[in-house]
This record gives structure tokens, sequence and C-alpha cells, in this order.
């Protein structure tokens, strides 16, 4: 409704003015029209009078000369259609009285004329002096074509004037209502766009998994009732998000204590407290134990993982020393990286930032095992630490065979584990990435894959400064 409305308000003032622009150009046309016809009708009539005077003095020349009865009768039509174009002139000068006052005077030196000819008293000698005197008729007539040509141009410099005053009304009307139309379309654009972005805000805190903060859309309705939905919705999904955690949390621990039970079982078994095993029994208690200690494992970063989405478990965040950091969590895999004749590339800037100790740590441990477990033996291994622009940003490469694009999007979903680790016989949870990207959200930052030439996998951790600064 908010969109019909902004468009007719802001279209009104554009349709005011192209409405003015056409009735003054529409008025202006049929003047021009009226103004064109009238000055060649007014040209032809005046050049005509010019014309029919030449042919009337001609024939009645000719007429007392010969003394031809015919030739007089001839005169005389030419004479009747001379009085009928002066009246039509004279119609069409209503408005000019100079041309009308030499139209008067043209007809009456005219009918003096013509009585003095027609009158059968007077000789042919006198006659003829009359007749000589219808040459002053043309220099009368000539007057008026001229007067006829100049009130043209002063009526094409009125229509001229005309189309000068309708420009400027137009651009009047630009200047006053242009501004109306878009202070209008900012009016509007700020109403739409405000709760727009309201909507924009609320579901990236949606996919943020920030559930906390209510979720209000002021503006037209429909926006707002979208945005009503939108709460409805955070509201389900802080449901099922503390279900979840819930769920997690407590099936961890419901499942820790069995399988310590287990796993101290098959101890107690391997040390033959209970009897000597033959092998058949040795390779099973094996098999269990080293299975026990695969589960104990996937069951410990559940439980960290269902922690880092805990606020209750986060602790108060301090400055943190990534160079040192970096340095501890290589010195528990130095033993690893010895026996894979793995090398390891540094090159790592002092940075430090605010935030939680434990979870950075556990993120780089993350990063660093999955670039072990995918290095081949005797690869290479590049961690990279630089502070740019107010953030912190770490980056891992191997040489191991990459994540292929089609499986970027998955592999920070909780207990997914991509096709080529299966393949390779890799062992892991699903959860190793995902910690690192919960790791990330909570630190305010992002995790992103890179495509880097001659390597395989490289992950590039951005971290702000101060990103959990409370």
């Amino acid at each position: 409704m908010l969109l019909l409305v902004s468009f007719i308000l802001v279209l009104a003032p554009l349709i005011l003015a192209l409405g003015s622009a056409l009735y003054s150009l529409e008025q202006l046309t049929g003047q021009s029209q009226r103004v064109v016809y009238q000055a060649v009708s007014l040209t032809q009539a005046s050049r005509m009078l010019l014309e029919r005077l030449t042919a009337m003095e001609r024939s009645v020349k000719q007429a007392l000369i010969l003394e031809d009865a015919a030739l007089f009768e001839h005169y005389r039509k030419l004479r009747q259609t001379f009085v009928s174009e002066l009246q039509g002139l004279a119609k069409m000068s209503a408005g000019e009285p100079e041309l009308r006052r030499l139209l008067r005077r043209l007809e009456g030196d005219e009918f003096d004329l013509y009585a003095q000819l027609s009158d059968p008293k007077l000789d042919r000698q006198t006659k003829l002096a009359v007749a000589d005197q219808l040459a002053q008729l043309r220099q009368l007539a000539e007057r008026i074509w001229e007067l006829s040509i100049q009130l043209v141009g002063r009526h094409l410099q009125n229509l001229e004037e005309r189309s000068r005053q309708a420009r400027q009304q137009t651009m009047r009307h630009l200047v006053i209502l242009l501004p109306v139309a878009l202070g209008l379309v900012a009016v509007f654009i700020y109403l739409i766009t405000r709760p727009m972005k309201q909507l924009d805000a609320a579901i990236r805190k949606l996919g943020d998994r920030d559930f906390d903060q209510p979720i209000v859309v002021q503006g037209p309705r429909d926006l707002e009732s979208l945005g009503q939905r939108l709460d409805w919705l955070r509201l389900r999904l802080r449901m099922l998000e503390a279900e979840k955690r819930r769920f997690m949390r407590n099936i961890s621990h419901e499942l820790k204590t069995p399988l310590a039970n287990v796993h101290e079982g098959t101890e107690l078994l391997a040390d033959r407290v209970v009897g000597d095993l033959n092998t058949e029994q040795e390779e099973i208690v094996r098999i269990i134990g080293v299975n026990a200690g695969r589960l104990y494992r996937m069951i410990e970063d559940l439980i960290r993982y269902s922690q880092l989405q805990s606020t209750e478990t986060v602790q108060k965040p301090q400055q943190v020393d990534m160079h040192r950091l970096v340095d501890d969590v290589l010195e528990d895999y130095r033993v690893r990286l010895r026996v894979n004749e793995i090398q390891v590339r540094k090159q790592l800037e002092s940075c430090q930032l605010f935030g939680f100790a434990e979870q950075l740590r556990s993120m780089i441990d993350n990063l660093l095992s999955n670039a072990v477990k995918y290095s081949p033996r005797g690869g290479v291994i590049e961690l990279k630490l630089q502070r740019r622009k107010g953030n912190v940003i770490f980056e891992i490469r191997d040489q191991g065979p990459g994540i292929p694009p089609e499986e970027r999007e998955r592999v920070f979903d909780a207990l997914y584990q991509g096709r080529l680790g299966k393949r390779m016989g890799i062992e892991g949870t699903g959860l190793g990435l995902s910690i690192v990207n919960e790791c990330a959200m909570i630190h305010r930052g992002r995790v992103e894959i890179v495509d880097v030439e001659g390597w395989g996998a490289c992950l590039r951790v951005t971290l702000p400064v101060d990103g959990v600064r409370i």
C-alpha cells in the first residue's frame, strides 16, 4: 500500500507539470495555426486588391478609349469582385484600426471614382482623367499590402513571445515541482528503506544465532507484520537452540560415564587382571580400546562444541597474545609433526586481541589438527599471523587434497565429514571446523576458505582486535 501511495504522490507533481506543458503547447499550437492562416489570408487578400485595381484601371481605360460597352461591363464585374474582396479583408482586419482606416479610405475613394465613371453626363475626356486617378488607389492598395506584411511580422513576434513565455512557465513549473517530487522520493525511500534495514539487521542476527534481542520493525503495516513473524521465528529458534544445547549437553555427559567404565574395563583386561588372554582376545580388547578412545574424543568435542554455544559458560574476555598462543599449540604437535616429517613455516607477527584464550586455543588447535591429518608425509604447513586495519588475521595452509568447492559451504556444519576424508580413511568427528566457526563468531570474526596456487586447503580467520570487549 505504501509503495502504491508513494508512486502516486511522486508522479502527481510530474504529471501536473507535464499536463501544464501540454496545455501550453496545445494553446500555442492553436494560436500559431490561426496566425499562419490569418497571415496567409491577409497577405493574399491585400495582394489581390492591388492586382484587381490594376485590372480595373486597364479595363476601364480600354472601354473609354474604344467606347466599348462590353469592356465597361467587364470593368463593373471586376469592381464587384474588388468590393467583395475589400469587405472580406475588412472583416479579417477587425482588430487592426490602422488597416481598417486605410480600407475605409480605399473603399470611399474607389466608390467616388466609380460614381464619376458611371455618370452619363461626363464626357469621355473627363472620364479618362478620372480613370487616371485609379493609379492613386493602387498606391493606397500597395500601402495596405505593406501594412499587412508588417502586421504579419508583428503577429509572428507575438507568437514567438508567447512561445518564450510558455517555455518560461514550463521551466518555472519544473523548478517548483521537480524538487517537490525529489523530496517525496527521498521521504518515501527513507520510509521504505528504514524498515528494510531493520529487517536485514534482524535476519543477520538470526543468522548469527543472536536470539535474545526482540525484533521490532517500524514502518508500513505489511513490514511491521513481517517483523512480528520474524520475532515469532526468533522465539522458536531460541527455544530449539536451547533444546539442542540441552540435549547435546545431557547426552554427552550421559555417554561419558558408561564409556569411561568400558574404557576402564578394557584396560583391566589388557593388564590381565582377570587372567591371561589368548591372541584373538588381546586383538578384540585392543579394538575395543581404540574405538572407546575415539568415542571418548568425539564426546569431548561435543561437550566443547555445546560449551561454545552456551552463553552461560563464556568466561570474561581478556587480552590474548596470539603469537604466544600459536607457539604453544605448535609445541603440543611437535611429536606428530616429527613423526610425519612435516615441516612448519611460520610468519608470525606480534598480535594481541581482546577475547577468550581457551576458545582461541581450541580454534588454533582444530585448524592445526586438520592440517596435520590431511598433509602428506614430508609435506609443508605454513602459518601466518598478522594485524591489518584493526583485525588479527590467522592463516594456515597445507599441501593436502584441499576442500572441494561443492563442500565449502557445508564443512562448517556440525558433524559433517567431507568425502575426501572418508576416502582417505582419516578419522574425525566432523566438529573441528564447526568449533573453529563458533569461536570466530563469538569473537565477531569470520572464517573463510581461500584459494592459493600451489597449496591444498587454506583457511583464513579474521578477528577484530576488540570484537568481544564488554
